[in-house]
C-alpha cells in the first residue's frame, strides 16, 4: 500500500529518533517510539533496558508495523460499527493521519473519531481528532507538541478533499472551454462563408 510508506514518514518525523531504549508511560520505547526493537534479520522482539538501534533498524521497525497498526485498527472499530468498507473507501491522506493517531494513542481510542469515520467526511474526522483531543495531556510539557502533531494530522486529512474540490472544478471547466472552442470555429467559418458570398 502506497500509504504506508506515507504513513512510516509521517510518524518518524513527529516521533523523532531515539537510539537508546527509554522508559515511555508503560514500556520501555526505542527508535520511532516503538515498543519493540527489530534487527538486521527481519527478526524483532520488545524492547528491553539499556537496548540500542539503528536508524535503518528503526525504518525496518516502522515499516513492519504499520501494516500491523492498521489491521489492529480495523479489528478495534469493527467492534464499534466502522465496517472495513467505512475505512477503504477513506482517501489515502486520511489514513495516513489516522494511523498516526492510532499510533500515538494505541488505536482510534475516541468515539467521537469512530462516529466521524462512519460519514465518510474528511472535514468532520479531522474536526472531531482535534476536537475530541484538545485537553489530552494539557498540564503536561508534551501538550505543545501534541496538539502540533494533531493539527498536523488534520490537515493532512482534509487535504485530499482540496485536491478533489480543484479535480471537481477542473471536470466542470471543461464542457464550457469545448463549448467556447466550438463556437469560435463556427463563428470563425460563418464569417468565411459571409466573406465568400459578398466576394460572389
Amino acid at each position: 500500500m502506497s500509504y504506508y510508506n506515507d504513513s512510516a514518514l509521517f510518524v518518524a518525523k513527529f516521533e523523532g529518533f531515539t537510539p537508546v531504549a527509554s522508559w515511555d508511560v508503560n514500556a520501555y520505547r526505542i527508535g520511532y517510539g516503538s515498543s519493540t526493537i527489530t534487527f538486521n534479520d527481519g527478526s524483532y522482539r520488545t524492547v528491553k533496558q539499556y537496548d540500542t538501534t539503528t536508524k535503518e533498524n528503526a525504518n525496518k521497525d516502522l515499516a513492519r508495523r504499520i501494516p500491523e497498526f492498521e489491521k489492529r485498527i480495523l479489528n478495534y472499530i469493527d467492534n464499534y460499527g466502522v465496517t472495513n468498507k467505512m475505512w477503504n473507501d477513506l482517501p489515502d491522506p486520511a489514513k495516513v493521519g489516522l494511523i498516526s493517531f492510532a499510533y500515538n494513542y494505541g488505536n482510534i481510542v475516541k468515539k467521537a473519531i469512530r462516529e466521524a469515520i462512519k460519514t465518510g467526511d474528511v472535514d468532520k474526522i479531522a474536526d472531531a481528532l482535534l476536537s475530541s483531543t484538545v485537553n489530552d495531556m494539557k498540564t503536561t510539557p508534551y501538550y505543545n507538541g501534541l496538539q502540533k502533531r494533531r493539527k498536523a494530522e488534520a490537515e493532512l486529512i482534509r487535504s485530499q478533499k482540496k485536491k478533489f474540490k480543484g479535480l471537481k472544478i477542473l471536470k466542470l471547466s471543461v464542457p464550457f472551454l469545448l463549448m467556447g472552442g466550438l463556437l469560435w470555429y463556427f463563428r470563425t467559418d460563418v464569417r468565411k462563408e459571409l466573406r465568400q458570398w459578398v466576394n460572389f
